[in-house]
């Protein structure tokens, strides 16, 4: 497997200008268009950097069969920068920094359909929550007068129209000059949006400076004033960036879950861990904390997604001091604050950015880039069974998202 890179805060967004301007493919790499007819949907990559194409192909189905771009691939390479898209009933939206786009797009006869694009420079962003079913609240950094600061921008879907404004976070501390904004969540009229501290002195890389301790902004909807602030300075980065992959979610309880994610900031020191917001509370349950790090041998949780009745399903990334490195998937039990298991699948030789999981009718799909062989694979929590699916066949290089549509 080819691994994309990735990185975070002015790194990435040194990334997302780059690749928007050198991603190519050749004819020989181009595929017949085929349609979009399914319920699922895969983000997919074919080369290496810089000459990558991506593609969304249509999954007929997560247990059977095989996947390919033969007849099946919407190429998104020039109008979609790789996998940081979000989607939803099948629309793909899009913050394209680089080009100053901003964009809602979706598939049909083989084609990516720009459904409307409105000019957008006004931030990079890093991640998202939806108000409800029209509304997208995205966050991410921009810059004014050379001095990064924290901005939002809220889009009504249906005609692309964008009101954007700057989020009155706590000041950058000396020595950090730009926010590491990670998982966002609305429940009950509020947005619960944490954050850290980072720099873009890549002088010492890979022993970047690192601020211990992060925050979680109560922000009012649709006001968008900062109501309260909490820290904790025992883990950095709470979450990574929810347009790459899920690091939180509110379970049926009305409870906030999310797992902090360091390695995204550069901190290979502070362990990766688990916090709970309580339904009707906007501070981090005391009573609450689940050292993630401290049951997988040091490693970290890239991403996390809820499963039901009390579970949820982590991507883990392997210790040592790389951003990049070989994953596997473990279970929790959210609720009580437990380790289950590390689930017994082939090791992902991959990054952090991978959409990897989606729940239906009680059941966990995963998509795993593996050294042979990339599958579907099944996980039924009622049993503890595993079962491989539908197999990618077919010169794919890197399958970076797997998404419910319908």
């Amino acid at each position: 497997m080819n691994k994309i890179f990735s990185f975070s805060g002015k790194a990435l967004l040194v990334a997302v200008v780059a690749l928007s301007l050198n991603s190519c493919s050749s004819d020989d790499d181009k595929v017949d268009a085929g349609s979009e007819e399914g319920k699922y949907s895969a983000v997919l990559c074919v080369g290496s950097w810089p000459n990558t194409a991506y593609y969304i192909a249509d999954v007929p189905s997560l247990t059977t069969g095989t996947i390919s771009l033969q007849g099946n691939g919407a190429e998104m390479t020039g109008k979609v920068y790789a996998q940081d898209i979000v989607q939803k009933d099948g629309f793909y939206y899009h913050a394209n920094f680089g080009s100053g786009r901003l964009g809602k797009y979706h598939v049909t006869n083989g084609a990516l359909v720009t459904d409307k694009e409105v000019p957008f420079t006004y931030l990079n962003w890093t991640s998202y929550t939806w108000a409800d079913d029209q509304t997208l609240v995205i966050f991410g950094i921009g810059q004014n007068a050379g001095i990064d600061e924290a901005r939002y921008a809220i889009i009504k879907v249906a005609d692309m129209s964008v009101t954007t404004g700057k989020l009155n976070l706590e000041a950058l501390p000396t020595g950090f000059n730009t926010y590491n904004v990670g998982f966002a969540e609305y429940r009950a009229g509020k947005i619960y949006l944490g954050y850290g501290f980072g720099s873009s002195d890549f002088t010492n890389y890979p022993a970047m400076p690192v601020y211990q301790k992060f925050n979680v902004a109560t922000i009012s909807y649709p006001a968008m004033t900062i109501e309260t602030s909490v820290s904790d300075t025992r883990s950095t980065a709470p979450g990574s960036s929810p347009i790459y992959a899920p690091s939180s979610f509110v379970d049926e309880n009305n409870d906030i879950y999310f797992i902090s994610d360091p390695v995204s900031n550069y901190d290979y020191k502070s362990p990766s861990a688990v916090y709970r917001i309580k339904s009707g509370s906007s501070t981090l349950d005391p009573t609450y904390y689940l050292d993630f790090s401290s049951k997988v041998t040091n490693e970290m949780g890239a991403a996390m997604w809820y499963i039901g009745n009390g579970k949820a399903i982590v991507r883990t990334r392997a210790a040592g001091e790389s951003i990049d490195a070989d994953h596997f998937y473990s279970v929790i039990d959210v609720k009580t604050g437990t380790f289950i298991k590390q689930l017994a699948l082939p090791v992902d030789k991959g990054e952090r950015m991978v959409q990897a999981v989606i729940v239906e009718d009680g059941k966990a799909y995963i998509a795993v880039n593996a050294v042979d062989k990339d599958y579907i694979w099944e996980y039924d929590p009622a049993t503890d069974k595993l079962t491989h699916g539908a197999e990618f066949v077919g010169g794919i290089d890197y399958i970076l998202r797997l998404e419910k549509t319908k």
